[in-house]
C-alpha cells in the first residue's frame, strides 16, 4: 500500500505544481481540490487502486472474428463461460421475461443494420478486455448508434477509443442486489473494491446507492465498474424498474477519447469530442466536471428511447408513480469522458507499480492522473438519463 500513497503523493504535487486552479489538500497529500462555481471544493484522491494484473480474458473469444454471426457466437461463449447475473438471480423470478425479449431483438435488429466490418470492429475493441466487460460492452454497442458512431469517429480521425467504465444497473438495496452482484464479480470474475476512503460506496440522496469495482488487466487496460441499485425505502427511483424490464445490461458505458501527439498520448478534449458527435448525428448533453482541469469532465449523449417495453410493465411502474413508464423506455447512454494523462515519467512509475513494463507505443498503456469518479458527478447520471433537469456538478 506504501508505493501506491508514495506514487500518489509526488503525482498530486506535479500536478498542484503545473495547475492554476487545483490547490493541495490540507489533510491529505495525496490529494488535490478543485473549486466549484459555488465556491466549494470537490477532492481528488491520486492513490491508484491496489490490485494484481489480471489476464485479458476476452481475446480467446473475440480475436479472429470476422462478421456479425461469428461476433454473436463469441459473445454467446464468452458469456457462458464464467457465472453472470442471471445464474443468481432467474430462478427468483423478480427479472420480467421481456428482458431476454429485450436482447434478442436487440441482436436481431443489430443483425439487421450493422456491417461485418461493424462487427471486426465491435471485436476488435472488446478482445482487450476481461469477459464480463467483453459481454457487456457487445450488448452496449448495439443497443446504442451513440457508441458504434464514437468508434467509426476514432477510427476515421487516427483517435484511440478507450474503454472508461460500464454502470450496471440492479435492481434493490432491500434484496441486496448489487452487494450479490458485487460478490459474484470478486468471486468469479476477479474484480476488487478501492481500498481509498470513500471510493468503494457510494450514496446518493436522490435514491440510489452503487459499489464501485476494479481491475487492471495484464495488457494496461484499466476496468471500472459501477454497480447500481436503487434504495430499498424507495419505490420511485428508477434503477430497479429498468433491472425487472432490462436484466442486467448497462445503464450506461463509457469511453475515454485520445490521440497522439509527437509521440506522447494525451486525452481529447470533451469540447472537440463534443463537436464530433454533434458532426456525425449524435446529440451530447450539458457537461460536467469542467471545474477539475479535466482531470474527470464528462457529457453524455440522449439516452436510447426503447418504444419496445411491454404494456404489462408500464402498468406496474404507473401504478407506482405517473412518470415511471416514460422514464423505463430510457434504454441507455453514451458516456463521454474526458481523463488528463499522467506525463510519460509518471505512466512508467505508473505500471511499474504493478510489474508491467511501459510501452509508449501500445494504446493500452493510457494512464490517467484521476482513476475514480467524483460523487457529484456520479448523482448527475441518474437525472440526466431520465431527463430531470438539474444543476451541473
Amino acid at each position: 500500500m506504501q508505493k501506491f500513497e508514495s506514487f500518489a503523493q509526488d503525482l498530486a504535487k506535479a500536478v498542484v505544481a503545473e495547475s492554476a486552479k487545483l490547490v493541495p489538500h490540507p489533510d491529505n497529500v495525496a490529494k488535490v481540490l478543485a473549486q466549484r462555481k459555488n465556491g466549494s471544493y470537490a477532492s481528488l484522491d491520486l492513490t491508484p487502486f491496489a490490485v494484481e494484473p489480471k489476464p485479458a480474458t476476452a481475446q480467446p473469444f473475440f480475436e479472429n472474428v470476422q462478421n456479425f454471426d461469428e461476433l454473436m457466437a463469441a459473445y454467446e461463449a464468452a458469456s457462458k463461460a464464467l457465472p453472470f447475473e442471471m445464474d443468481i438471480f432467474r430462478a427468483e423470478g423478480r427479472i420480467h421475461a421481456y428482458a431476454d425479449q429485450f436482447l434478442a431483438d436487440l441482436f436481431a435488429k443489430a443483425k439487421a443494420e450493422f456491417s461485418d466490418v461493424d462487427a471486426r470492429r465491435v471485436a476488435l475493441w472488446v478482445k482487450d478486455f476481461d469477459i464480463y466487460v467483453a459481454v457487456k460492452a457487445v450488448e452496449s454497442m448495439l443497443n446504442s448508434k451513440a457508441d458504434m458512431t464514437v468508434l467509426h469517429i476514432a477510427d476515421r480521425l487516427g483517435w484511440t477509443a478507450h474503454f472508461d467504465h460500464l454502470a450496471i444497473r440492479c435492481g434493490s438495496s432491500r434484496h441486496l442486489d448489487s452487494e450479490r452482484v458485487v460478490k459474484m464479480l470478486v468471486e468469479d470474475h476477479g474484480y476488487s473494491a478501492s481500498q481509498v476512503e470513500g471510493e468503494d460506496y457510494y450514496v446518493f440522496d436522490d435514491g440510489w446507492n452503487a459499489y464501485p469495482v476494479y481491475k487492471l488487466l495484464d495488457n494496461g487496460q484499466v476496468i471500472r465498474l459501477f454497480i447500481d441499485q436503487s434504495a430499498e425505502d424507495d419505490e420511485v427511483q428508477i434503477i430497479q424498474h429498468w433491472n425487472r424490464a432490462y436484466g442486467f445490461t448497462s445503464h450506461h458505458l463509457a469511453m475515454t477519447l485520445t490521440k497522439l501527439e509527437n509521440g506522447q498520448r494525451r486525452s481529447v478534449s470533451l469540447t472537440e469530442v463534443i463537436a464530433q458527435c454533434k458532426e456525425n448525428g449524435v446529440t451530447c448533453l450539458t457537461p460536467t466536471g469542467l471545474y477539475t482541469e479535466q482531470l474527470l469532465e464528462q457529457v453524455f449523449t440522449k439516452p436510447e428511447i426503447n418504444g419496445e417495453v411491454p404494456a404489462e410493465i408500464k402498468a406496474e411502474v404507473a401504478a407506482i408513480h405517473p412518470d415511471l413508464p416514460k422514464q423505463i423506455e430510457n434504454g441507455k447512454l453514451l458516456e463521454l469522458v474526458a481523463r488528463r494523462e499522467m506525463s510519460p515519467a509518471f505512466v512508467e512509475r505508473f505500471y511499474g507499480l504493478y510489474g508491467i513494463a511501459f510501452d509508449a507505443a501500445n494504446p493500452l498503456h493510457y494512464a490517467p492522473i484521476y482513476p475514480y469518479f467524483l460523487p457529484a458527478q456520479a448523482a448527475h447520471v441518474i437525472k440526466t438519463s431520465i431527463g430531470v433537469a438539474s444543476a451541473v456538478a
